[in-house]
């Protein structure tokens, strides 16, 4: 390993430490548990379908996703995209516990045509207020309510990070009963931002009996923007017992959210495209970007090709279409597209002077060096990096924001 990769490597690692927390990751998304009612090779056969079935509802987003003809099929051959499996157990009953291959999910979700909901995942803060016998009291996150119970099963076992506020001193002294249910927004949204959401769901539960009544609200979006940004929530109204409501409700929910993060698969992908960004003032800077954009689920690969001054060019190429990719990207809210290049961003500046040619990797200022006019902000050096694509013109690259 030469001096630039090392430099290269542990600069990476400083960057993995300092990447803020904008989303929660889920782990379980490739992982099935089904109710194993018999040995037989009948009873295990339906598991394994029941345990593709749940993954691909998972990994999706889409919760009618076993009515796409492809799907339909794979369920009925779903063995081949297993990679473990064992027998376990759940409130005393057997079951068969699987793992399912993720290049095998990803296949068939391309050849369905079907959306990929990569595991970061927007966390959910829901507010729970319920009614019972004209008396209201808000739920808190350590309360033992069946609803409460019922909602956290579904969300998990649809991939949604979901979290209740804990009923602290803040809490209790921030929002009121009358807050909740009168859907005064401001109080509610100023109490969420330390629990650093970045969806809030308002829950109005009436109690009759065994049944429940449901009226829910969902603000896709921070708690810090969503009073300034005005946009309405997504409503909903749901009854039933406290399984079938509940049930109805996360289910919609979580369609909603995939359809905002989820990204198409199957689409015409082209050839590779270059994309600029601006404000790229460290190497910590650089490789969070970095890592940010190949992890996207839309993107097979990215390539640093150039770098001057605070701007960087990767080139992207796609397993979906570039709408696709650019929905996904601005999704995070580090990333801003520049649509008036007014500010100063310029090609001209960009290009006046040559790239330093490099060995393949981006090059990092030595700490050490003379030739470093500040060593305390880690700035990254101008170089080129030799990329598997030919880079377009700089006139077609798209040019974003970077705000860590």
């Amino acid at each position: 390993m030469n001096e630039y990769s090392m430099l290269r490597f542990a600069f990476l690692i400083l960057a993995l430490l300092a990447l803020p927390i904008n989303a929660a990751t889920v782990s379980n998304l490739y992982q099935a548990q089904v109710v194993l009612p018999d040995t037989d090779k009948e009873s295990e056969q339906t598991a394994r379908q029941q345990g593709l079935e749940q993954v691909l509802i998972k990994v999706s987003g889409q919760s009618q996703i076993v009515e796409n003809e492809v799907v339909r099929k794979a369920l009925t051959n779903s063995s081949q995209y297993i990679s473990q499996f064992g027998v376990g157990s759940r409130d005393g009953q057997q079951t068969l516990d699987m793992a399912f291959d993720r290049t095998q999910i990803h296949n068939l979700l391309t050849k369905a045509n079907a959306t990929l909901w990569s595991d970061q995942r927007p966390a959910v803060l829901v507010w729970l207020v319920k009614e019972n016998n004209r008396e209201r009291e808000i739920v808190w996150d350590q309360s033992s309510y069946a609803l409460q119970a019922q909602m956290k099963a579904v969300a998990d076992a649809r991939g949604v990070p979901m979290m209740m506020p804990i009923g602290d001193f803040d809490d209790i002294t921030a929002v009121t009963v009358p807050d909740l249910w009168g859907g005064f927004i401001e109080p509610v949204a100023n109490a969420s931002v330390r629990y650093n959401p970045e969806a809030l769901l308002i829950i109005r539960a009436r109690e009759n009996g065994e049944n429940v009544s449901l009226t829910w609200q969902l603000y896709e979006d921070a708690p810090d923007r969503i009073v300034a940004s005005q946009v309405a929530p997504k409503e909903g109204r749901e009854s039933g017992s406290i399984a079938e409501a509940s049930n109805s409700m996360v289910n919609q929910i979580a369609d909603l959210l995939a359809a905002k993060y989820a990204v198409q698969l199957g689409g015409e992908s082209g050839e590779a495209f270059a994309i600029r960004f601006a404000n790229i003032q460290t190497t910590e800077d650089f490789f969070t970007l970095e890592r940010m954009l190949t992890g996207l689920s839309s993107v097979a690969s990215v390539n640093a090709q150039r770098v001057h001054a605070d701007q960087v060019v990767f080139a992207i190429n796609l397993l979906s279409s570039k709408e696709a990719f650019k929905r996904e990207l601005l999704n995070d809210r580090r990333i801003t597209q520049v649509v008036d290049d007014s500010e100063g961003f310029s090609d001209d500046a960009y290009q006046s002077e040559p790239a330093l040619e490099t060995e393949g990797v981006i090059t990092p200022v030595d700490p050490v060096s003379a030739d470093a006019a500040d060593t305390s902000t880690n700035a990254i050096s101008d170089a080129s990096v030799t990329a598997d694509t030919v880079a377009p013109d700089a006139g077609q690259e798209e040019l974003f924001y970077w705000q860590p």
